[in-house]
């Protein structure tokens, strides 16, 4: 549904293409000349649908143009004479600058978008941050003291289950604070020469003992003879774990994660497989968006911060539902850093 901004959009352009016709359609077709002047003025309503609604607006003007001039350039046929000919040109000419205008404009609605979630992202880190850090010594405190407490209670004592738990949830809220202050700072990358299918299959070794606990099967299909890969190996590993972590969470007992990897033309690719529930429809357009969590006891912040650090090395993340079940998220990274 078209908003009434959008709305009166389109009754304009939709006004302009049929005065244009009109013009066309009722002038007499041996006024070539005025016809010339006419064929022109459609490129005012491409230009407009493709600055307010990107690569859609232009197809979609391209298609209704071509479609309701077809019959007069049928009236006008000579036979192809050069004056066809010319008029065959400019069709061909109006159908490229239309998809050119609307590769242009998405391009750069694509930019902006970046770069309003960039600076959301950093006025939203800078909060984190600060908040994090103001609570990070009181749990500290708490936590230590606590520790020093249980330790000297008599293990029959009935306080010390509930000090248990107190240690427990402070651990949790450290952890929590600790992801709150990565996702705060800003990412500076140490750039080293990888091995990515050894990076791949250290992480998977790491998440072993997480899978086996959760009776996850953990597998992985590694392209062979992939290249050296130029990224900050530590970085990227915490963006596999994080999302190896994830799959093995949505996934139930007895099913497998599939880790992959695979070589395209300029850069590596990793997916990672689950077989769980799935993201829920109204839950996809949120699922980078930091705070935002299904998972209950989470910050919202894991995946987050793997966009974060996907971004700064040039690459970029997404994800897919999976035919059967489940989803696929798809890491994709430069072979070489930028400069």
């Amino acid at each position: 549904m078209f908003s009434n901004n959008a709305q009166k959009k389109v009754v304009l352009i939709t006004v302009m293409i049929g005065g244009i016709l009109c013009l066309h359609y009722l002038t007499f077709p041996e006024l070539r000349y005025y016809h010339a002047v006419y064929r022109m003025l459609f490129y005012m309503p491409l230009v407009l649908g493709s600055l307010w609604f990107g690569m859609k607006g232009a197809v979609y003007i391209c298609v209704s143009v071509s479609v309701l001039f077809f019959p007069h350039a049928i009236r006008q046929w000579q036979g192809f004479s050069f004056e066809d000919f010319y008029r065959l040109l400019e069709g061909v000419l109006y159908i490229l600058i239309a998809l050119t205008l609307g590769f242009l404009v998405e391009r750069e609605r694509k930019k902006q978008r970046a770069l309003v979630r960039v600076g959301s992202l950093a006025a939203v880190g800078k909060a984190v941050s600060e908040i994090a850090h103001d609570m990070k010594t009181p749990l500290m405190a708490i936590g230590g003291f606590a520790k020093q407490v249980f330790e000297k209670l008599e293990p029959d004592n009935p306080d010390r289950k509930k000090l248990g738990l107190v240690i427990q949830e402070t651990a949790h809220l450290e952890l929590m604070v600790k992801e709150m202050l990565d996702f705060g700072k800003p990412v500076e990358l140490q750039f080293t020469e990888v091995d990515f299918n050894k990076l791949v299959s250290d992480s998977v070794r790491v998440a072993q003992p997480m899978a086996k606990e959760n009776g996850v099967e953990l597998e992985t299909d590694l392209a062979p003879s992939l290249p050296s890969v130029f990224l900050d190996a530590p970085r990227v590993k915490q963006v596999l774990l994080n999302l190896i972590s994830n799959a093995i969470q949505a996934s139930t007992a007895g099913e497998y994660v599939r880790v992959c990897t695979r070589l395209n033309s300029d850069g590596v690719v990793l997916e990672v497989v689950d077989h769980g529930g799935g993201i829920a429809e109204e839950y996809r357009e949120s699922i980078f968006h930091p705070f935002f969590s299904t998972k209950r006891g989470g910050t919202g912040l894991g995946l987050g911060i793997v966009k974060k650090i996907v971004e700064t090395h040039g690459g970029d993340v997404s994800f897919r539902a999976n035919r059967e079940k489940g989803v696929t998220f798809t890491v994709w990274l430069p072979l070489r850093p930028e400069r």
